[in-house]
């Protein structure tokens, strides 16, 4: 469970006063441990026996911690818009060395009357020192954990901000496949009304099912392989009915990969991107297959019959479907000319890691 940003502060703040506590102390931790007999010990310099080298150290550690409490409400390090001036940091500074001076001669007097009397040495020299040493330790590593809280946030707001931009190119360039399916379904419908009006509605009926798939394909960034697969069993109708035997859709796909994951419409893209550049008719029928690789892929293949009308497409819908790919999982499709085939291998996303929602 993430702990909070005020939590963590506690955290941080009780492992900083308890290293700066231990490193002050270390000297009279070093000469209590190492010293040969007890005339040293009582006359080192730093501590005279081990209840009052704990007190030393739970009292610095106790100090330390009340004055990041103290520092945490006059620099506030965990609130973004409170700007840290001169005036601040000044008071911060006078504050906090006035506060552990007052605080360490409080708990050390209480020490001390609790062991009966005074130490002999030690304390007076060493005085002065640890309590500029405790300011200037709390007062820099506030401003240290403002510096870190403030480069996360902005680093989260950055975040942020590429992931609504992402998702905000990905819905353009989804909203971009819609209107061109939808044209030339019309104008296929128009062309069938006036030529073979009994299969008109049949038509209507897989157009219909086909644009449901569309739309509702709006409220997802992936859907399932079979999924899209039904949805094509309705367009591959409506392309049949345009191009009648001169086009042929040959699939062959692995039933476990069924329940991967892909962009809405990727198939019908491909579909239509074979169809849009190659010649279909009597002479050369034009054959489209869709099949599922060993690496986890889909691959939409057919063979390279130029138009005689030579003429070259804008390349928006591989463009658009590249972008999809790369904005939604990070990966990039394969376009490649093998012999005299053309042929698109998208990446199949497991299921888990992507979600199907937007």
């Amino acid at each position: 469970m993430k702990l909070s940003p005020v939590k963590q502060f506690v955290m941080i703040a009780l492992l900083l006063s308890l290293s700066i506590a231990v490193t002050i102390r270390f000297p009279g931790v070093m000469s209590y441990i190492f010293a040969d007999d007890d005339y040293t010990r009582q006359r080192h310099g730093f501590i005279p026996d081990f209840a009052h080298l704990a007190g030393d150290i739970l009292i610095t550690a106790l100090v330390a911690l009340l004055m990041f409490t103290l520092n945490f409400f006059i620099l506030k390090p965990l609130e973004k818009h409170t700007k840290i001036n001169v005036v601040r940091i000044v008071a911060a500074i006078f504050l906090t060395i006035a506060s552990v001076y007052i605080l360490n001669d409080l708990f050390h007097s209480v020490l001390d009357l609790r062991h009966n009397g005074h130490r002999e040495g030690g304390r007076p020299e060493e005085f002065d020192f640890i309590n500029f040493f405790v300011s200037g330790l709390v007062i820099a590593s506030v401003l240290f954990v403002r510096l870190i809280f403030l480069k996360q946030n902005m680093e989260l707001e950055n975040e942020s901000l590429r992931r609504e931009a992402l998702q905000s190119q990905f819905e353009s360039l989804k909203n971009q496949l819609s209107p061109h399916f939808l044209f030339n379904s019309l104008t296929a419908l128009q062309i069938l009304i006036r030529e073979e009006p009994d299969k008109a509605q049949e038509y209507v009926n897989s157009l219909s099912k086909a644009l449901r798939y569309t739309l509702k394909s709006n409220e997802k960034q992936l859907v399932r392989l079979d999924e899209e697969m039904e949805f094509m069993d309705s367009y591959l109708f409506l392309i049949r009915i345009r191009y009648g035997d001169n086009l042929a859709i040959r699939t062959k796909l692995d039933d476990r990969l069924l329940d991967h994951l892909l962009p809405p419409l990727t198939i019908q893209t491909l579909v239509e991107n074979a169809i849009k550049h190659n010649e279909i008719s009597r002479r050369k029928p034009l054959i489209i297959e869709i099949i599922t690789s060993e690496d986890e892929g889909l691959a939409v293949s057919n063979d390279i019959q130029q138009k005689l009308t030579g003429a070259e497409g804008t390349g928006i819908g591989l463009t658009n479907l590249s972008r999809q790919f790369s904005l939604l999982v990070d990966k990039d499709i394969s376009i490649r000319r093998e012999e005299n085939k053309f042929i698109v291998e998208v990446p199949l996303i497991k299921p888990g890691n992507g979600s199907t929602d937007r």
